[in-house]
């Protein structure tokens, strides 16, 4: 019973922190009501992407101490940074800095302790199924845009701020993060099984892992750079604005099915095919973007097929890491991964905002993602090889 009740918390506490890929719902309302650039509201967006697999690698360290501090504490400490980031937010009245604070600094670390607990305690569970598993968890994660996005229409149609939608997030979700890990139940240790954990130092240089390391951010690059500045695409295209806040909550649904479909079509082929095909399907959804006319239609379609190739990216490398450099391993090595989505966080969004604001079109931004993705996926073409042994299972 721990096991279910620990993945259904987990995929609930995913969705809480998932929130931020509703971004370009609040970067459209700073832009309008307090006249930030583009650049500056992928700035905010960038920042937090990039703290979160930070605070990970960090979350990876104190994690090897194993029954001196339960994986449910950093589910704690996620609510509550959580709580105070979006509140202080609330109170910033547009000031760039303090939201950079609050959501840059504050919720992003929260969304690193979050996302490590809830990414590496289910998979332990169900060590058979490492893909369906960590698909169903981290698709909490990309699910979480389909109900703030509701939630925001709802809300800024009615009056409300965006101001007062960051004290709802913070007070809601983070009280909420808090309740559910009460629930994360860690595997427990079977006499004389301990297996060491890998250092930094002995898989970060090799061949796998700049593999790994490199198709992260090219995969992710792309995604991000489309995901911070969706709303403002179709708005370019004239596409209306209950579409426009529909298309958010079809991307995020797209991408919670990405997840655990590509998570289950990994455990048939394999991670490595399973890479190529979510890239290489990811980068014509994102050039189709820029090469056809849209109407309502063939946008929510397009941003359908994005997010379902963007969802590929957060189980497939996260099982590959585990499938190389072992299940014991994952905790530790992932978030050195994961690193690479912290770097196209911040150049993803930052490089979409500063070329919109040169060519005052986002054609050349999505044109340069879907580069980005193909170039992830031909990476994987002759597909990862094996690790030395002593990284294994």
């Amino acid at each position: 019973m721990h096991r279910i009740l620990t993945v259904i918390a987990c995929f609930f506490i995913m969705l809480c922190i998932g929130s931020v890929y509703a971004w370009s719902i609040i970067a459209s309302e700073l832009i309008e009501h307090y006249h930030f650039h583009v650049f500056q509201s992928q700035i905010l967006f960038g920042v937090l992407i990039a703290i979160f697999p930070l605070t990970m690698i960090f979350a990876g360290k104190l994690g090897k101490l194993g029954k001196r501090i339960m994986h449910r504490y950093f589910g704690y400490i996620s609510g509550i940074l959580f709580l105070c980031g979006y509140t202080i937010a609330s109170f910033s009245h547009g000031n760039f800095f303090i939201l950079l604070l609050g959501i840059g600094l504050f919720a992003g670390t929260a969304t690193g302790f979050g996302y490590w607990v809830a990414l590496t305690t289910p998979v332990q569970w169900f060590p058979h199924r490492k893909g369906l598993v960590t698909g169903i968890t981290a698709a909490g994660f990309g699910l979480g845009a389909v109900f703030l996005s509701q939630i925001a229409e709802i809300l800024l149609v009615n009056g409300y701020t965006v101001l007062q939608l960051f004290k709802f997030i913070g007070i809601v979700y983070g009280l909420v993060i808090i309740a559910l890990s009460t629930f994360i139940r860690q595997v427990p240790p079977v006499p004389g099984s301990a297996e060491p954990h890998a250092k930094a130092s002995d898989f970060i240089r090799t061949k796998p892992f700049v593999k790994l390391f490199a198709g992260i951010f090219l995969g992710t690059f792309a995604g991000l750079l489309i995901i911070g500045s969706l709303h403002l695409i179709g708005g370019q295209y004239g596409i209306s604005a209950h579409i426009l806040i529909l298309g958010v909550a079809f991307f995020a649904v797209a991408n919670f099915l990405g997840r655990i479909l590509w998570g289950l079509f990994s455990d048939h082929v394999g991670a490595g095919k399973s890479l190529v095909l979510a890239l290489l399907f990811q980068s014509v959804a994102i050039a189709s973007l820029a090469l056809f006319p849209l109407n309502n239609t063939l946008y929510l379609f397009l941003v359908v097929c994005t997010g379902f190739g963007f969802g590929g990216n957060f189980v497939l490398f996260a099982k590959e890491t585990a499938q190389l450099f072992g299940l014991h391993n994952l905790g530790t090595v992932y978030p050195y991964i994961f690193m690479g989505y912290a770097i196209a966080g911040i150049a993803g969004p930052l490089s979409g905002g500063a070329l919109y604001d040169h060519f005052a079109s986002f054609t050349s931004a999505i044109l340069l993602a879907s580069l980005m993705s193909l170039a992830g996926g031909l990476l994987f073409v002759n597909e990862i090889r094996s690790v030395p042994h002593e990284y294994r299972a």
